[in-house]
């Protein structure tokens, strides 16, 4: 399986806060998880070194949404408060639509105008 596509201290940046233990391997599963959910919408990008901006931002974001959320809480309650995620918010490493949108854009994958056969009228499907 080939690396993560971004590191542990980028994404520590991002959290604004240091990972030490349990918190420092869920996050390394967490890039892990997020390089295969950006590969299997875009490219190998064998080479973490060569992977445009805008993917590496994509595996950061996926893997902040599951270390600040790791259960997949779309609710919280305490007394009088709470706090609530909107359906649509990803959880876990899932990716957004603007966010597999854009990991195609940086393949080169997808876009376009596409024709179909259609079987009724003469084309093999």
């Amino acid at each position: 399986m080939p690396g993560p596509l971004a590191t542990v201290d980028q994404l520590t940046a991002r959290l604004g806060y240091p990972l030490i233990g349990t918190d420092l391997a869920m996050a390394e599963a967490a890039l892990a998880d997020a390089s295969a959910m950006v590969r299997a919408h875009g490219l190998a990008w064998a080479d973490p070194a060569a992977v445009p901006d805008v993917v590496r931002s994509v595996v950061l974001a996926a893997a902040e949404r599951r270390v600040r959320n790791p259960e997949g809480y779309r609710m919280e309650m305490q007394g009088s408060y709470s706090y609530q995620l909107p359906a649509s918010t990803p959880v876990g490493v899932e990716l957004t639509t603007g966010e597999a949108r854009l990991i195609r854009g940086a393949a080169g994958i997808g876009g376009g105008v596409f024709a179909v056969p259609i079987a009724g009228l003469g084309g093999s499907l």
